[in-house]
Parts: structure tokens; C-alpha cells; sequence
């Protein structure tokens, strides 16, 4: 992610793509080894949502040095506790014809599907 993405918060990811990433599509499992809040302890439910946020920039649907695309909302639903230190990511992201998206992703754990995330894309190019 670090060649699309400079900064920070993307060299602090470890990020394992289950496969090359399409336009739009990426499936990845995402950790961190850094707390949420530095010398704070968190619980593994705030760990886990801290990096949901991640799945706009894994699903690249064009180029970020042409095109922006932040997302102005995160909702998750979730139907059980996630368990573990990783992330799952299942990821599409569409653009409509009038400068809105959307990511949408299915959220696992260790388990499987713990629940979904959509992501609210404002489009514009450069």
C-alpha cells in the first residue's frame, strides 16, 4: 500500500492481499502492532473497528494521484464479536456518474463474516 498511499498511518499496516488486487476489488487481511492510543490499552473490539476504515484505500478503483476519493461516513453492523489480531477486508468500491461511491466491504475475523462496512465516497478528479 505504501507505493499508492504515502504517510504514517499506511507504513504502521500490515497488509496481506489474499490475491492481486483488481480495480475496485481487493479482499486483505489488515494488522497493526501499534496501540490505539499510544501507552493506553485497548479492547480487541476497539482494535479491530480502528482498521475498518482501511478498506477504501485497499480497493483502488483509480489512480489517487488522478482521481480523489475520501469517504465522508463509515457504518458497520456487526452480528457477533470479532475475535483475533487481524482485520478482514472484503472490498468493492463502485463510482457513480455524479461524484458519489461507495466501499462496501464484509468484515471477518479468524472465524468468518462478522458483519459489513459501507463507506460513503465523495469523487473528484485532482
Amino acid at each position: 500500500m505504501g507505493e499508492l498511499w504515502p504517510g504514517g498511518y499506511i507504513a504502521s499496516l500490515d497488509v496481506r492481499p489474499l490475491g492481486p488486487p483488481l480495480p475496485g476489488r481487493t479482499t486483505a487481511w489488515v494488522s497493526t502492532p501499534l496501540a490505539l492510543v499510544a501507552g493506553e490499552p485497548a479492547g480487541p473490539l476497539a482494535s479491530y473497528v480502528a482498521l475498518v476504515d482501511t478498506a477504501n484505500g485497499i480497493a483502488v478503483r483509480e489512480q489517487p494521484t488522478a482521481w480523489m476519493f475520501p469517504n465522508v461516513d463509515l457504518t458497520i453492523h456487526l452480528h457477533r464479536r470479532p475475535e483475533g489480531d487481524w482485520t478482514g477486508l472484503d472490498t468493492a468500491v463502485v463510482f457513480g456518474p455524479t461524484g458519489q461511491g461507495i466501499t462496501s466491504t464484509v468484515l471477518h475475523d479468524i472465524h468468518g463474516p462478522v458483519g459489513r462496512a459501507e463507506q460513503i465516497l465523495t469523487v473528484r478528479p485532482v
